[in-house]
């Protein structure tokens, strides 16, 4: 018996090690697709990688992410749910939730992202997803704060400008919502909702004249 385990026991070995390497290469695949926008092939590579080594750092991130991009959010809950706790994987569970017409578990999702929040792209800080989701709610009030801290980790983050700036404008802060948007515009001049909410506050401030 020894003799076959200890024949057996290097196979294994050896199978598991090109397991693992057809796991990073669909890994490698996977990043390359999604960085030209083909999110159909960025998702199968990555849920090769994920079910291939469920191990391999950020392989069922990307995954649920790439589920999420295409709108597959009911398919991205389980994915994100299973990978490793972080900021980003609660982020991308909270606004699949939120798509889904889930509220309060992407209330709690949302929350759990920024209590896990340790930086990353200042465009992606769960506290401008989280202010979104409280503005459209219908709590534009509670918006303010964490899109504001957003603003002290990040004071150049347009999306927070810009987003800031429409929860204020739903606040009739119309002075305080037309600086954020041109902060926002300063920073991503091509910003054509910016444009757009910021004619709007022209206007309403020309009719109350």
């Amino acid at each position: 018996m020894q003799t076959v385990m200890s024949k057996l026991l290097p196979v294994a070995l050896f199978s598991a090690c090109l397991w693992a390497q057809d796991a990073a290469e669909s890994f490698r695949q996977g990043v390359a697709f999604a960085q030209h926008g083909d999110y159909e092939l960025a998702e199968t590579a990555f849920r090769n990688a994920c079910e291939r080594q469920p191990s391999l750092a950020n392989g069922c991130l990307y995954y649920g992410r790439s589920l999420y991009l295409l709108n597959r959010f009911q398919a991205a809950i389980p994915v994100l749910r299973r990978t490793v706790p972080s900021a980003e994987s609660y982020r991308l569970l909270a606004l699949s939730l939120e798509a889904l017409g889930q509220a309060a578990e992407a209330g709690d999702a949302f929350r759990e992202a920024l209590r896990l929040n340790r930086g990353g792209a200042p465009d992606e800080d769960p506290g401008i997803d989280y202010g979104v989701f409280l503005t459209r709610q219908g709590h534009a009030d509670q918006a303010i704060a964490p899109l504001e801290q957003v603003l002290k980790r990040h004071p150049d983050a347009g999306r927070a400008h810009l987003e800031l700036g429409c929860s204020l404008l739903g606040l009739d802060r119309l002075a305080e919502a037309a600086g954020h948007l041109e902060r926002a515009l300063e920073l991503h001049p091509d910003g054509e909702r910016a444009h757009l909410l910021l004619e709007k506050i022209r206007r309403r401030l020309e009719a109350g004249k």
